[in-house]
């Protein structure tokens, strides 16, 4: 699982965003979010880095935890 800090996620429509380009590199992803802690958890094939910059790509300031 990864799990990353991710800034200015701020509602439901981020979190989608963000589910949404997770998915686009790895179909098979679980994303879970947490507005209140600000952190989103990532179960999937793809590198870490690789899911931090695909975040980053969709706007939102993200950091590995």
């Amino acid at each position: 699982m990864i799990k990353l800090n991710v800034q200015e996620m701020a509602c439901g429509g981020c979190v989608k965003s963000i589910k949404e380009a997770i998915t686009a590199v790895d179909g098979s992803a679980e994303v879970n979010a947490d507005l209140e802690s600000g952190t989103v958890e990532v179960t999937s094939s793809a590198a870490p880095e690789t899911v931090r910059q695909t975040i980053e790509e969709a706007g939102f300031p993200a950091q590995l935890a």
